[in-house]
C-alpha cells in the first residue's frame, strides 16, 4: 500500500514539475491571456485541460497495452536505466540535446469560439511541448506501462495531468494574485528542474527493483 501512495504521489509531483519546467512557466501567462478569452477564463482552462488530458491518457492507454505485450523483468529494467538516464539528463550532469527541443504544433482556430480555440490549445501544448517534458513524460510513460495493463495506464497518466493541471486551476482561479508572483518564481525554475530529476531516478530504481506493485 506504501509502495502504491509513494508511486502516485511521484507521479503527481511529476506533473507539477513538469508544469514548473524552464520551457514551460514563463509562458503561462501568454496561455492564460489566450484562455480569458470570452470571459470564461474558468471554463475555458476546464476545456483546455481536456485537451492535454486527451492526449496524455491516450498515450498512457498505449503504452499500457504494449507493455501487456511487450514488458517482462528485462525490459523492465532496460527501462528503469534509461529512466535515470533520463532523470541525470534533468539534473544537467549530462546532456541530451534532442530532449532540450520543443515543436510548436499551429491549429488556426480563427472565426472559432473561445472554448473551442482552449480545447485546441490544450492539445497543441500537450503535442507541442512533449520533447521540454520529454524526461519526465518518458518516465511516466515507463511506469503506465509496466502493469500490463491499459487501463493502469491511462491512471497512472490522469494522475500525472492531475499534477500538471493543478496549477492551472489555481492559476485561473487567482490569476490577479499569482501571475504576478511568476517572475519572483522565474529565478528558482533551476531548482524546479532538479527536483524533477530526482523525482525522475525514483521512478527509475522502483521499476528496476520492482517495487512498484
Amino acid at each position: 500500500m506504501f509502495d502504491q501512495q509513494l508511486l502516485i504521489g511521484t507521479v503527481f509531483l511529476a506533473g507539477l514539475a513538469s508544469f514548473l519546467s524552464p520551457c514551460i512557466f514563463p509562458i503561462i501567462p501568454i496561455y492564460f491571456g489566450i484562455l480569458a478569452k470570452g470571459g470564461r477564463k474558468i471554463l475555458n482552462t476546464f476545456l483546455f485541460i481536456a485537451g492535454l488530458s486527451l492526449t496524455f491518457v491516450s498515450l498512457g492507454f498505449s503504452f499500457g497495452f504494449l507493455g501487456n505485450l511487450f514488458f517482462n523483468d528485462n525490459v523492465r529494467i532496460i527501462a528503469g536505466i534509461i529512466v535515470i538516464i533520463l532523470g541525470i539528463h534533468q539534473l544537467g550532469i549530462i546532456k541530451l540535446n534532442f530532449l532540450e527541443r520543443t515543436k510548436v504544433v499551429e491549429v488556426k482556430t480563427e472565426g472559432k469560439s473561445a472554448s473551442f480555440e482552449a480545447f485546441f490549445l490544450g492539445l497543441t501544448f500537450s503535442l507541442g511541448w512533449t520533447p521540454c517534458i520529454g524526461p519526465i513524460l518518458a518516465s511516466v510513460l515507463a511506469l503506465s506501462g509496466d502493469e500490463g495493463s491499459a487501463l493502469y495506464g491511462a491512471a497512472m497518466m490522469m494522475v500525472y495531468v492531475f499534477g500538471l493541471a493543478t496549477p492551472f486551476v489555481l492559476f485561473s482561479l487567482f490569476s490577479q494574485e499569482l501571475l504576478k508572483r511568476t517572475k519572483a518564481l522565474n529565478k528558482h525554475l533551476g531548482k524546479f528542474k532538479i527536483v524533477g530529476g530526482l523525482l525522475i531516478i525514483v521512478m527509475g530504481v522502483l521499476l528496476i527493483t520492482n517495487n512498484l506493485q
